[in-house]
């Protein structure tokens, strides 16, 4: 049996003490985001891992923005393009489960495909 003095059990039972005396914030939880935030979410992940992508890359993205869920986990992005590019869309298809882009092509802004 651990035999405690009473100077060290009354200091401890003033630090539980008062770490269980904190004061409430006066706000009510908040309910789990709906689904429709949580995917909004997804898309601005995915949107910033192509951004990356398309900035390592060597594009320079500007202006138009464009990201559909083809499936689930599986996006379509295009961003449009600057300087040597300009005119024309960077289209990348990222597969949100491995965080990968797994095609990269450059089309004209008009949606006509056209090969790199």
């Amino acid at each position: 049996m651990i035999r405690l003095s009473l100077p060290s059990l009354i200091v401890t039972a003033s630090l539980l003490a008062a770490a269980c005396a904190t004061p409430a914030t006066g706000r009510p939880p908040q309910p789990p985001a709906s689904p429709t935030v949580q995917a909004e979410m997804g898309q601005r992940e995915v949107l910033q891992a192509g951004e990356e992508y398309a900035r390592l890359q060597g594009y320079a993205v500007a202006g138009k923005q464009e990201v559909v869920e083809l499936r689930p986990n599986y996006w379509r992005l295009r961003f449009g393009l600057a300087e040597r590019h300009s005119g024309k869309l960077l289209s990348l298809e990222f597969d949100g489960a491995s965080r990968s882009v797994v095609r990269e092509e450059i089309i004209p802004e008009t949606g006509t495909q056209q090969s790199p």
